[in-house]
């Protein structure tokens, strides 16, 4: 263990096993009187302090430390009407403990990390943890219609979870709709609005 250090660096290591003291800087040698000082206070105070501190917490603590979450999987998709791509999200949240092996597969085949957004694994307010990964979809490849999966390995499943999804059928025509309806509305509002600004303007020449 870590006995001395001297600016975010080791200087004197303490080896638990054979209890000798190991200086890593020559002119920090130790005499016999200090390194026997140094094997007492382990022996006697750090060694049976640690252990019983660390024995009375895991076992008023251990309903949570020992807790165990499944975790609640999501695959959400949500076109971007500026670029025209789509964004799935694989989102597992509710688990616990921590860990967890969260991957996107194309076709069969895993998504490479520097094609993803990778969420950072968070904590909730329940004390159990939330994390995502996020892919973007250009219209081309919506086109193809590959088929999309969100896998999840956790220590509270037996197996991998996995989330399908598959572009639907008219999706490029939805987000197309989409966009119409939007101009139409907004050319009316604007319509409306230069028929208002009219009748104002002339009503006060009046």
């Amino acid at each position: 263990m870590v006995w001395e250090a001297y600016d975010g660096t080791e200087v004197t290591h303490y080896d638990m096993h054979d209890r000798t003291v190991n200086p890593l800087w020559p002119e920090l040698m130790w005499t016999t009187l200090k390194e026997k000082t140094c094997q007492m206070i382990y022996i006697n105070i750090y060694q049976p302090f640690c252990i019983q501190t660390l024995k009375y917490y895991l076992e008023k603590e251990k309903n949570i430390v020992l807790r165990k979450e499944r975790p609640r999987v999501r695959l959400i998709h949500k076109p971007c009407t500026e670029t025209g791509e789509m964004k799935v999200s694989c989102l597992a949240t509710g688990f616990y403990p921590r860990h967890i092996v969260l991957t996107m597969l194309r076709d069969g085949h895993p998504i490479p990390d520097e094609k993803l957004i990778l969420g950072k694994v968070l904590p909730n307010g329940d004390g159990t943890y939330q994390t995502r990964r996020t892919l973007s979809i250009c219209s081309e490849e919506l086109r193809e219609r590959h088929h999309y999966t969100c896998s999840v390995a956790h220590l509270t499943l037996d197996n991998k979870l996995d989330i399908n999804w598959e572009p639907e059928e008219g999706s490029d025509v939805a987000v197309i709709i989409s966009l119409a309806v939007v101009l139409v509305l907004v050319l009316v509002f604007t319509i409306l609005a230069f028929v208002i600004y009219k009748r104002r303007h002339r009503g006060e020449r009046q």
